[in-house]
């Protein structure tokens, strides 16, 4: 979700926009113009507003829908999930939108975007991004067709647009292709986009493509705005997005490798192998990359140029997801449980068991 202040925005699997209050009932108030929640309890969730892509745009979403709100000011920007039907060749609604913008206080629609259309690969999973390029505002979405796409953020035209694939990349039903979709997001940062791109997992591996993107250009940009770019045998497919810190790139693969990079010439520092596949994306804190793998691994790097590995912890079951860190605390969860890390805790008092969803509170003693 994306958080402001009271209030809290996501994307439901009935490929819904909800506006929700972060108290839900436990104010004891029905916060509207949303008044037609049916369980009311202190636990339950009290709804602002909601914003229906399905019966509203008609959008198909393929796999449920998987957008993450952006804020920026007054207004929401989200994919809408769009993609084929069950028999993966189809798409049943080629011009509903792909993306949108919405009042984030009244979920009112501002503008649209079909643009992906009838070239959707697989579905729409990525998220958009934000940047300000020469003092000009651009939303970042990256489209189910393999294309990066920059708007406008006020009226949706749009700026410019990238191919992310090479030119002769051709994409086949069940991943045996070599064209990709994007999954990731959009990382913006001084004037320029990385990003890579890759298939739904169950694809398997395959050949991808990392760039580092000039955000400065219009119309279309493929093969003049990339700044350096990795494919083939040197990147994979991934559906991670990379971590910028202290001039170096770090990126996932779904093949189980984390890249440093450097961040203006794309020089390759080091590559570490998880032995096991990643979906989720590096996190830096503390002058440490963490990162999680199938195998339940969580990996802890040293930052910098040198590769050094600090640790390797296994949770017990995969970890698909990426590591957080807040105000100290290392947040991981993996298939079974959430873990919350502190450093020196151990030492303080008696381990705390990680929590299993559902399961009865821990006996004293």
């Amino acid at each position: 979700p994306a958080i402001e202040g009271e209030r809290l925005w996501y994307v439901s699997n009935r490929a819904e926009v909800i506006c929700a209050d972060v108290d839900g009932f436990r104010d004891g108030k029905n916060d509207g113009p949303f008044t037609g929640e049916t369980a009311t309890s202190e636990i339950d969730e009290d709804v602002l507003w909601k914003f229906d892509m399905i019966g509203e745009l008609d959008v198909f979403p393929h796999n449920l829908a998987a957008g993450n709100p952006l804020i920026v000011g007054d207004t929401l920007f989200t994919v809408t999930g769009q993609g084929v039907d069950e028999g993966h060749i189809n798409i049943p609604t080629p011009y509903a939108p792909s993306f949108i913008a919405l009042d984030k206080n009244t979920g009112k629609l501002i503008w649209k975007d079909s643009t992906p259309g009838a070239g959707i690969l697989h579905g729409s999973w990525s998220n958009p991004g934000y940047g300000v390029v020469g003092g000009k505002p651009q939303v970042f979405f990256p489209g189910g067709d393999g294309w990066l796409y920059s708007f406008a953020p006020k009226t949706g035209e749009m700026i410019w647009k990238f191919d992310m694939n090479p030119k002769d990349a051709k994409y086949i039903l069940g991943g045996k292709g070599t064209r990709n979709e994007v999954i990731g997001t959009p990382v913006f940062r001084d004037g320029r986009v990385f990003l890579a791109v890759g298939q739904d997992p169950e694809h398997g591996e395959g050949v991808g493509n990392i760039y580092a993107i000039d955000a400065s250009g219009a119309g279309d940009v493929t093969g003049k705005a990339a700044i350096w770019h990795h494919g083939g045998e040197m990147f994979h497919r991934t559906i991670s997005s990379v971590a910028i810190l202290d001039g170096l790139v770090y990126a996932a693969d779904l093949s189980g490798f984390v890249y440093c990079f450097d961040e203006k010439t794309g020089q390759q520092y080091w590559k570490y192998d998880a032995f096991a596949a990643i979906w989720g994306s590096p996190f830096v804190a503390d002058g440490k990359v963490y990162i999680g793998d199938e195998d339940g691994d969580v990996a802890v790097l040293r930052a910098g140029k040198k590769l050094e590995v600090l640790a390797e912890n296994n949770l017990g079951a995969a970890v698909y997801t990426t590591p957080v860190v807040r105000e100290g605390v290392l947040f991981v969860v993996s298939r079974t449980k959430l873990f919350a890390i502190k450093e020196g805790i151990a030492a303080k008092q008696a381990p705390v068991p990680a929590l299993d969803a559902g399961a009865a509170p821990p006996k004293k003693g």
